[in-house]
């Protein structure tokens, strides 16, 4: 997968911890093919929970040399000349550079264990938990829970006594002292009061700033007054998953993505502009 300066005209950022569980399956092979044609003149950023290392796998399996957000905002990823100028404040990460938004995970880690044996609530952390036991818990193999473990700002943890009470203390807590609890599935998650938004309005200048005119598209698998949504011109949302129903499919996810593409090219060539902000 190369990487080149970025010239995009649209730019979609998208949602994905609906979608893309299990980068092994075939249907990836089959999604990659189908998002080939964004590469004319589109980026897709992903945007999701998972750590950097989890990331990077879905994107060599998806063939996308482009920029992303991990663990929620903790991070924004860039491919090392990406852009042809530097970013400030970044940090030199694999071939890559990240600006971070997030607390270092050792903080966090920290914090949390600290504000729980005070409270006297037994947690059980990422950290606490071998590769083995991360695959048992989350259901996925030993290679995915190994970059699952790989955390920087975020630590997924899950109270040993569930009680709503217990985890509306332990989160009163966190935000205290300067985290956030956070329910995700089977986990909780504690972090820096972070989301994608900063992630998103930044990578938006970014790319305002490399090729002017540009076009944002938002995918979401939440709700309507998701913050995602306030900072792109159009929208592509999605019913959230069902409790105990396969995920939205990545086929039918990457389709939706470029039928939008084509249509707003369609309607920029018949134009002669680029939609407003703000427009859906």
């Amino acid at each position: 997968m190369s990487v080149t300066r970025a010239s995009p005209s649209i730019v979609v950022f998208s949602g994905v911890d609906g979608v893309l569980h299990d980068p092994d399956l075939p249907a990836f092979t089959t999604a990659a093919a189908a998002l080939k044609p964004l590469a004319e003149d589109g980026a897709l950023v992903l945007c999701s929970g998972k750590t950097r290392a989890e990331l990077e796998l879905v994107r060599q399996k998806l063939d996308l040399p482009h920029p992303f957000i991990c663990e929620h905002g903790g991070a924004v990823i860039i491919p090392n000349g990406y852009f042809d100028f530097d970013v400030p404040g970044t940090r030199s990460v694999a071939g890559s550079q990240a600006v971070e938004f997030g607390r270092a995970y050792a903080d966090v880690v920290d914090i949390l264990h600290r504000t729980a044996d005070r409270l006297r609530i037994e947690i059980v952390g990422f950290s606490d938990m071998s590769i083995e036991e991360v695959a048992t818990e989350c259901h996925v193999g030993l290679l995915q829970a190994r970059l699952a473990k790989l955390r920087e700002y975020e630590e997924p943890f899950r109270l040993v006594d569930p009680a709503p009470a217990a985890r509306s203390r332990l989160f009163k807590a966190l935000d205290a002292a300067h985290l956030r609890g956070r329910l995700d599935g089977r986990f909780a998650r504690a972090g820096a009061p972070v989301d994608s938004a900063a992630g998103v309005s930044l990578l938006t200048s970014l790319y305002r700033r490399a090729v002017g005119d540009l076009i944002t598209v938002g995918v979401t698998h939440t709700t309507p007054d998701d913050n995602l949504l306030s900072l792109v011109d159009h929208a592509i949302m999605a019913a959230d998953d069902a409790p105990g129903e396969e995920a939205a499919d990545v086929v039918d996810w990457a389709a939706a993505i470029v039928d939008r593409v084509k249509e707003l090219r369609g309607k920029r060539t018949g134009s002669g502009s680029v939609a407003a902000p703000g427009s859906r």
